[in-house]
């Protein structure tokens, strides 16, 4: 009786299951360290990526206003020539055109450009016409929150298992490590 009474006060003494307590808190502090410097990594790579994205929108922006800049300069340029070529035609009546004989023929020079007509616009620069994909662009969710969403909504660990093309001994461990977030 002695001997089991210094067993049991040995596995159960104060200080051992204060040791056993301690032991417990550093591994979980351990573990929140990793796992927060995971998600700092995370977090960090995607600032990233958003400030790329942003760098690009800005840069494309410029380029747009460029050339949007461009055109409006081109359509003054445009006005301006059309107007002075309306003033140059040639001033004559309607009805001394049709006291010319037609056997005469005006010819112009070789090197004159042919007019447009007012109806046809001068096309001087065509922006490429953007293709957008039809697929959505999913968000790629971790492993790890996948089981955890799947074991909140009270399906099994051999279901997750099947469903994610996961051992059932790595979805168990993900559930014991995040029991406490269930």
């Amino acid at each position: 009786m002695v001997i089991f009474y210094r067993i049991l006060k040995s596995k159960f003494s104060p200080a051992k299951v204060l040791g056993e307590l301690r032991s417990e808190v550093d591994k979980l502090v351990i573990d929140l360290g990793r796992e927060a410097d995971r998600d700092v990594a995370i977090l960090e790579s995607r600032i990233k990526n958003l400030r790329a994205l942003i760098d690009e929108a800005d840069r494309r922006i410029l380029v747009a206003d460029r050339e949007s800049a461009k055109k409006e300069r081109e359509s003054a340029v445009i006005a301006d020539v059309r107007v002075p070529e309306r003033a140059k035609a040639n001033p004559v009546s309607e009805s001394h055109a049709n006291q010319v004989s037609p056997s005469v023929a005006v010819s112009a020079p070789r090197d004159a450009k042919p007019q447009r007509s007012a109806e046809q616009p001068v096309t001087i620069y065509t922006r490429p016409a953007i293709k957008r994909s039809e697929a959505q662009i999913e968000p790629l969710i971790p492993t790890r929150e996948r089981v955890l969403e799947m074991a909140r909504k009270g399906i099994t660990a051999p279901m997750i298992a099947n469903t994610l093309s996961l051992s059932l001994g790595e979805v168990e461990l993900i559930l014991d490590m995040n029991r406490s977030s269930l």
